[in-house]
Protein backbone atom coordinates (compact mmCIF):
# COMPACT_ATOMS: atom_id res chain seq x y z
CA UNK A 1 0.00 0.00 0.00
CA UNK A 2 1.38 3.39 -1.00
CA UNK A 3 0.78 6.43 1.19
CA UNK A 4 1.38 10.10 0.80
CA UNK A 5 1.73 11.76 4.20
CA UNK A 6 1.25 15.52 4.24
CA UNK A 7 2.37 17.75 7.10
CA UNK A 8 0.86 21.16 7.77
CA UNK A 9 1.25 23.86 10.36
CA UNK A 10 3.90 23.55 13.06
CA UNK A 11 4.39 19.84 12.36
CA UNK A 12 5.71 20.72 8.89
CA UNK A 13 8.18 23.10 10.52
CA UNK A 14 9.25 20.31 12.87
CA UNK A 15 9.65 17.60 10.20
CA UNK A 16 11.36 20.00 7.81
CA UNK A 17 9.18 18.75 4.96
CA UNK A 18 5.61 18.99 3.84
CA UNK A 19 5.31 15.55 2.27
CA UNK A 20 6.61 12.02 2.74
CA UNK A 21 5.93 8.97 0.54
CA UNK A 22 5.73 5.62 2.33
CA UNK A 23 5.03 2.09 1.17
CA UNK A 24 3.69 -0.78 3.29
CA UNK A 25 3.14 -4.44 2.40
CA UNK A 26 -0.38 -4.22 3.86
CA UNK A 27 -2.51 -1.44 5.28
CA UNK A 28 -1.17 -0.33 8.67
CA UNK A 29 -3.42 0.98 11.39
CA UNK A 30 -3.41 4.73 11.88
CA UNK A 31 -1.48 4.14 15.13
CA UNK A 32 1.00 1.94 13.24
CA UNK A 33 1.52 4.70 10.69
CA UNK A 34 2.09 7.27 13.45
CA UNK A 35 4.52 4.88 15.16
CA UNK A 36 6.42 4.56 11.87
CA UNK A 37 6.52 8.36 11.55
CA UNK A 38 7.84 8.56 15.12
CA UNK A 39 10.61 6.09 14.24
CA UNK A 40 11.44 8.22 11.20
CA UNK A 41 11.36 11.65 12.91
CA UNK A 42 12.22 10.69 16.51
CA UNK A 43 10.52 10.78 19.87
CA UNK A 44 9.82 14.50 19.68
CA UNK A 45 7.43 13.78 16.80
CA UNK A 46 5.57 11.34 19.07
CA UNK A 47 5.46 13.91 21.87
CA UNK A 48 3.88 16.44 19.52
CA UNK A 49 1.25 13.99 18.23
CA UNK A 50 0.47 11.84 21.29
CA UNK A 51 -0.44 12.95 24.84
CA UNK A 52 1.82 10.36 26.52
CA UNK A 53 4.58 7.94 25.66
CA UNK A 54 2.86 5.05 27.47
CA UNK A 55 -0.19 3.10 26.36
CA UNK A 56 -2.87 3.91 25.60
CA UNK A 57 -1.40 6.69 23.51
CA UNK A 58 -4.17 9.15 22.75
CA UNK A 59 -3.80 12.07 20.37
CA UNK A 60 -2.89 15.50 21.65
CA UNK A 61 -5.95 17.75 21.82
CA UNK A 62 -4.55 19.91 19.01
CA UNK A 63 -3.61 17.04 16.67
CA UNK A 64 -5.80 16.58 13.62
CA UNK A 65 -5.29 13.66 11.27
CA UNK A 66 -7.24 13.11 8.08
CA UNK A 67 -7.12 9.92 6.01
CA UNK A 68 -8.39 10.38 2.47
CA UNK A 69 -10.25 13.48 3.66
CA UNK A 70 -11.86 11.85 6.72
CA UNK A 71 -11.05 13.09 10.22
CA UNK A 72 -9.51 10.41 12.45
CA UNK A 73 -10.13 10.39 16.21
CA UNK A 74 -8.78 8.34 19.09
CA UNK A 75 -11.43 5.71 18.42
CA UNK A 76 -10.00 5.22 14.92
CA UNK A 77 -6.31 4.81 15.80
CA UNK A 78 -6.41 1.01 15.72
CA UNK A 79 -8.32 0.80 12.44
CA UNK A 80 -6.43 0.16 9.20
CA UNK A 81 -5.71 3.13 6.98
CA UNK A 82 -8.34 3.02 4.27
CA UNK A 83 -7.31 2.34 0.70
CA UNK A 84 -7.02 5.18 -1.76
CA UNK A 85 -10.05 6.11 -3.84
CA UNK A 86 -9.99 4.63 -7.34
CA UNK A 87 -8.93 7.95 -8.89
CA UNK A 88 -5.85 8.36 -6.61
CA UNK A 89 -2.52 6.48 -6.83
CA UNK A 90 -2.03 6.35 -3.04
CA UNK A 91 -3.84 6.83 0.23
CA UNK A 92 -3.43 10.35 1.51
CA UNK A 93 -2.83 11.04 5.19
CA UNK A 94 -2.76 14.63 6.44
CA UNK A 95 -1.14 15.26 9.83
CA UNK A 96 -2.01 18.70 11.13
CA UNK A 97 -1.23 20.19 14.53
CA UNK A 98 -3.56 23.01 15.45
CA UNK A 99 -2.14 25.08 18.32
CA UNK A 100 -4.77 26.57 20.63
CA UNK A 101 -3.81 30.05 19.46
CA UNK A 102 -5.20 29.22 15.99
CA UNK A 103 -8.80 29.48 17.18
CA UNK A 104 -11.61 27.04 17.63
Amino acid sequence: MNMRVLFMGVIANFTGERELALSFNSAPTVRGLLDELERHYGSEFGARVFRTSSTPRLLQMYTRIFVNGNLVGNEDLDKPVSAAPADKPSSEVLVYLLPAACGG
